[in-house]
């Protein structure tokens, strides 16, 4: 089984409706659509993770929207879990089509970045080429990875490629993450067969993953 992870970047940052009001509430952060379901209606049952500094402007998006048809907000720990259940979108349901049309499997949660989500999708090779010719007919999209399917696979670990990971790890054994450091990117540039800027943009762009992936998730 294939999997990729896909970067979908919409117009600011988030999906029309409440997904947009609420990217737009202060003191509201969208951090993962933890899941949803598409109905058989084509309306939308969503339970976001949010970090919330004042609950009543989330309420306050849920009772303004016409689109909303049912909600409930609840507190666990220092979160905020929001079940929403609303109408029909056509980028959503284009979107979701695509991967329903191309037989795959969406990996919860998804995850809220800033300029859209990302997801990962797992099913055939030949799917995954089709999903990201078909959806990006509507949207923009970045592939972060792809490869085998792994469970977590939106890991920070599972973000890396094969590459990025062989750089990561010659650079801990080499102790260029110790402090002082033991070696520098010529002698990392050595150990990996490349120049030495194609050593620091493997471990700058490893880094990037790593650190995207904490904060996201």
């Amino acid at each position: 089984m294939q999997a990729a992870r896909f970067r979908l970047r919409v117009p600011e940052g988030s999906f029309p409706g409440v997904d947009r009001a609420l990217a737009r509430a202060d003191g509201v952060e969208r951090e993962q659509l933890v899941q949803f379901e598409w109905l058989t209606d084509g309306s939308y049952a969503l339970l976001y993770r949010l970090r919330v500094d004042d609950p009543a402007a989330v309420e306050s998006v849920l009772e303004d929207n016409p689109e909303v048809r049912a909600s409930s907000l609840r507190r666990f720990g220092d979160r905020w879990y929001c079940y929403v259940h609303v109408a029909e979108r056509d980028l959503l349901s284009e979107l979701l089509a695509v991967a329903d049309e191309n037989a795959l499997i969406i990996d919860r949660p998804v995850q809220f970045v800033s300029e859209g989500v990302a997801l990962t999708v797992a099913g055939t090779g030949e799917g995954l080429q089709g999903a990201f010719r078909d959806a990006s007919d509507a949207v923009r999209i970045d592939v972060e990875w792809s490869g085998e399917y792994q469970p977590g696979a939106g890991d920070a670990g599972c973000q890396l490629t094969p590459r990025q990971r062989e750089a990561l790890r010659t650079a801990h054994d080499l102790g260029f993450y110790e402090n002082p450091r033991r070696s520098d990117y010529e002698e990392l540039a050595h150990a990996l067969d490349c120049a030495p800027s194609t050593a620091n943009e493997l471990l700058r762009r490893a880094e990037t993953a790593i650190v995207d992936a904490v904060l996201d998730g």
